[in-house]
């Protein structure tokens, strides 16, 4: 059930990939309406199926993961070394280490 469960959430996410591509679709303005809330829809129905069959802890931990706000401070993370001094502007002056 853990597996089925994590393909829920991952299909969930992967339908998200619909309500952009949508407007470019060649149908009318109602059926381009109804395409996008029909994705909607069946994506958080998907991702709360999936997070009854994982379990809360699973659920949140992938949301988490998957979150765009994650991995920008993760990168922002990686970005800040010991390597150098970072000024106000954003550059970095590299400095060398005395033994």
């Amino acid at each position: 059930m853990h597996h089925i469960g994590v393909g829920f959430i991952i299909a969930s996410f992967v339908v998200w990939v619909i309500p952009p591509i949508a407007p470019f679709l060649p149908f009318s303005t109602a059926a381009k309406a109804s395409i996008v809330a029909v994705a909607i829809v069946a994506a958080e129905i998907m991702f709360w199926i999936g997070a009854l069959l994982v379990g809360k802890e699973a659920a949140s931990k992938l949301k988490k993961y998957w979150d765009l706000k994650h991995w920008r401070i993760k990168r922002r993370l990686s970005d800040q070394t010991n390597d150098g001094e970072q000024f106000q502007d954003g550059s970095r002056e590299m400095t060398t280490m005395k033994k």
